[in-house]
């Protein structure tokens, strides 16, 4: 973009208009068009329009409101921000604050999302700082703010210049003078110059900086936390007494390489700059390296820029004539080492990292929209080896498995070899699989850091989870942050691995391996914050928000959307103070050789759920509100929880089918079946009571009703048996004879008839020719049993089956005991409504009108009239 120089002054006859083009590491040039509502003034003065590149793919243009009016030196305006695309959408705007193009600067954080710092001065010469964060949403927010202070009263604040650190935070360098004479009457602000007619300091301590009173120049400098508004102490970078007129501090740079930061320092004398200081020093406050770097003593040479170069050195940038321009190559001794002539006179320059090279853009004042843009290799005056052109990292000497390799699927490790001696820092070691999907996040703490035992710099070797490499054929790269290790001597960070750089494949799968067609279902659990926040949303948007759960699970697996199915039901889980909901998961079959089978699937999930931190299920807004302390638990589970169970209900099978034969076999015509209805009875009331103990509180509209289906018919059962045995006893003389053999019997069998009354029956059926089942009820006590136990059909059978089968249909765990109750309580009620109705249509049935028999001996027919020789009742000439 080409401004017009002139200040007041600004006819534009259009609306004006921004195009950028940004150069891409491949060369290839986004191009980007804004249109925004802006101050025509904006296009015109010098240093009021700024453009950054921010992580990943954004811009931040930021520029002042000046209005209708031409900007003066003397007033303050707002600020606006806007975060645009690459393709120049517009994704946020904000306001920056209040002030003075001339008297602020923005430093962008070198940590992607870290935002940017804002400094400015004005009106009393302290530095006011702001900083800024960029979350997910593209919405910048101020998270802290706070003022630099001059570190002595008598401090004469000349200029500073903010630069940033590799952990993301921020770093300023700071220059004062304490001489009264000083004619300065700029104050320089990372290499602008503002009018400096009253010099006001304000300060906040009292600590002494000076060596002798001769000292007048100091620099400082100060750092600033990424996350906090923590400011380190200040300390002392560079003092002199030399009796320069002005003294300039910047750039300041971080070194690449691991042993610190750099800053220039530029002295004036008489106006001219014959040399400057390459001062390098670490964030503890140390300074480890002054180099002076002397010019040129040609009498038309100007200094233009400097910068630090990647592969070691400084460039120094001027003019021989109006139209040559040289390139300096200095080395680490501060001595000329090669120089790079540069044709064009127009130009802008900036170094590019990446391949130590020089970039230059030009342009023909003839031709005002085409720019041209040349890059010149600088000669490294480090050779780092063959992977730094990969990576490029100075520090990394090698890495396993080696960029573009192919590896196998159960991977176990990755290595880095460094150069250096490196101890863990505070970044992360992430692997992705392509595009841009997490599959682990490991950080620096948790990396196996030794020394090479061939070299003795230092092996960094990362553990891989079995879930991170799970699909054949597939591209996987390393991103390794900036502070994932520091160097071991000064416990500086180091430079990581950009996204992209370090990638490799995973062998195919052999293709005569079959595709699996078996599927599985399990259980989640969510967190106590993901209850709470799955029901918010579930109340908001029903089903959908499950849906997107499971979309999210097997996007992060990965697999097929459509394998991954959450069913719309859940519940809490018991037991867990403050609740917490669980989910069921069904898993559909794989449909083709790259997909994973059920186990493979279901070990990786495991996996990724246990070290859901270090994975990208911590950090998507739904799959975040999994419990991962709770393990994903399938159907195939089932033999190993509840074998058991499962046994001793095949053993007490078999015994009660082994007791009925030997009962058959010895008294053929004796009700043998009751063995079954005694076992079946009693099963069912045990599971009845387990029912309630175990899962009553599981959906509390069911807790209530289950409690009194089983309360209540345990009383009316046992007060009907106490009646049935009391009145027998009393009135019949045959049972009551029976009683007094046999009074454990009875008082088992009045505890058993707790479950149901019909278990009184069992006293009178001869099973197995046993005289202890020979107890004789009269046909009174009969029809009490009989009427009772069909109420025990309308208070017991049919509500509880009705509770279990409204718990079966709400209930998702893979629990047994809640099934097999439900089954009991099926068979059950169904074997007692055909009894009863069986029972009623013999009673009913005409031939029962005419004769019913019953047994009795000879001498009931000789001491009682009203009983015949065939042994019927005689009542009112009918027989019964």
């Amino acid at each position: 973009m080409v401004r017009n120089n002139s200040i007041m002054q600004c006819e534009l006859p259009n609306e004006p208009r921004i195009h950028l083009r940004i150069v891409l590491p491949t060369g290839e040039l986004e191009k980007v068009d804004i249109s925004l509502n802006i101050s025509r003034y904006n296009f015109c003065p010098n240093d009021t329009l700024w453009f950054y590149l921010m992580e990943p793919k954004k811009i931040l243009f930021a520029y002042f409101d000046f209005g209708d009016e031409a900007p003066s030196i003397k007033k303050t305006y707002n600020e606006t921000g806007v975060i645009l695309s690459y393709k120049g959408e517009i994704l946020s705007k904000f306001h920056i604050g209040e002030g003075h193009p001339r008297n602020e600067t923005l430093t962008m954080s070198i940590r992607e999302g870290g935002g940017f710092l804002r400094t400015y001065i004005w009106p009393n010469y302290t530095i006011t700082w702001t900083k800024f964060s960029l979350d997910d949403q593209n919405q910048i927010q101020k998270i802290a703010k706070g003022v630099f202070y001059t570190p002595q009263p008598q401090d004469i604040f000349v200029g500073y210049f903010t630069f940033v650190k590799l952990d993301g935070g921020y770093g300023c360098a700071i220059t004062t003078n304490n001489s009264v004479s000083i004619p300065s009457t700029n104050v320089h602000i990372n290499d602008t110059a503002i009018t400096n007619s009253t010099l006001n300091t304000t300060t906040n301590t009292t600590a002494n900086y000076y060596d002798s009173d001769e000292t007048s120049w100091r620099i400082f400098v100060i750092f600033l936390a990424l996350d906090s508004d923590r400011e380190t102490d200040l300390f002392i970078l560079y003092q002199t007494s030399k009796p320069w007129p002005k003294l300039n501090v910047g750039p300041c740079r971080v070194a690449y390489d691991g042993t610190g930061y750099g800053c220039f320092l530029i002295p004036y004398v008489n106006d001219t700059v014959p040399y400057i200081y390459s001062v390098r020093f670490i964030s503890e406050g140390s300074v480890t390296l002054i180099n002076k770097l002397r010019f040129r003593d040609a009498k038309d040479w100007k200094l233009l820029n400097f910068y630090n170069v990647f592969a070691g050195g400084y460039i120094v940038i001027g003019t021989l004539s109006q139209t040559k321009r040289v390139g300096d190559l200095y080395n680490t001794s501060g001595l000329v080492y090669d120089t790079i002539e540069i044709a064009t006179k127009r130009v802008h320059m900036s170094t590019y990292p990446r391949n130590n090279s020089l970039w230059i853009g030009s342009f023909d004042p003839n031709k005002t929209k085409e720019w041209t843009v040349t890059s010149i290799n600088i000669p490294k005056l480090i050779q780092y080896g063959k992977f730094y052109e990969r990576f490029p990292n100075p520090n990394i000497n090698k890495t396993i498995p080696e960029p573009d390799s192919t590896i196998n699927l159960r991977t176990k490790d990755l290595t880095i070899m460094y150069n250096i001696r490196v101890s863990f820092g505070a970044g992360n070691f992430s692997i992705y699989q392509y595009p841009n999907l997490l599959r682990q996040m490991t950080p620096g703490t948790s990396a196996n850091i030794k020394p090479d035992p061939v070299t003795g710099f230092t092996k960094v070797t990362i553990n891989v989870f079995n879930s991170t490499f799970n699909l054949p054929n597939t591209m996987y790269y390393v991103v390794v942050d900036t502070d994932f290790v520091k160097r071991d001597q000064n416990r500086e960070p180091l430079f990581g691995i950009e996204k992209n750089i370090w990638h490799f494949t995973t062998e195919p799968k052999a293709s005569d391996v079959d595709v699996h067609t078996d599927t599985a279902s399990g259980l989640l659990r969510l967190s106590v914050n993901g209850t709470n926040e799955f029901k918010a949303a579930y109340d908001a948007q029903g089903y959908s928000v499950i849906k997107a759960l499971a979309k999210q699970i097997a996007e992060t697996i990965p697999v097929a959307v459509p394998r991954i199915s959450i069913r719309n039901a859940f519940q809490y889980e018991p037991n867990t103070q403050p609740q917490q909901l669980l989910l069921r998961m069904d898993i559909g079959q794989a449909t083709n050789n790259n997909e994973s089978d059920i186990p493979r699937l279901i070990e990786d999930f495991r996996t990724l759920l246990r070290q859901s931190q270090f994975t990208a299920l911590s950090q998507k807004n739904y799959t975040v509100w999994l419990d991962s302390t709770y393990n994903f638990v399938p159907t195939g589970d089932l033999w190993d929880r509840y074998k058991l169970a499962i046994i001793l209900f095949s053993v007490i099978s078999v015994v009660t089918t082994l007791v009925y034969l030997c009962a058959h076999h010895n008294n053929k015509e004796a009700r043998n079946i009751v063995i079954f209805m005694v076992v079946i009875i009693i099963q069912d009331f045990i599971f009845d009571v387990l029912f309630v103990e175990e899962y009553g509180h599981d959906f509390s509209e069911l807790f209530l009703p289950s409690v009194i289906t089983l309360v209540i018919p345990i009383a009316f059962n046992t007060t009907v048996a106490l009646f049935v045995l009391l009145s027998e006893n009393s009135r019949e003389d045959k049972f009551n004879d029976w009683f007094r053999k046999y009074p454990q019997i009875a008082a088992i069998f009045t505890i058993f008839s707790c479950a149901d009354v019909e278990l009184l029956t069992v006293l009178s059926s001869q099973v197995g020719g046993l005289n202890l089942f020979s107890a004789t009820f009269s046909h009174r006590a009969e029809t009490v049993i009989f009427w009772a136990s069909c109420v025990n059909i309308l208070i017991e059978d049919l509500p509880q089956f009705i509770i279990r089968f409204l718990y079966r249909r709400k209930n998702i765990t893979y629990n047994i005991l809640p099934n097999i109750a439900l089954a009991s309580s099926a068979v059950g009620l169904l074997i007692a409504v055909l009894g009863r109705l069986y029972q009623i249509a013999i009673r009913c049935s005409p031939r029962k009108c005419q004769k019913a028999v019953f047994p009795v001996e000879e001498s009931d027919i000789k001491e009682n009239p009203g009983i015949n020789a065939d042994g019927y009742h005689i009542v009112n000439g009918l027989l019964e």
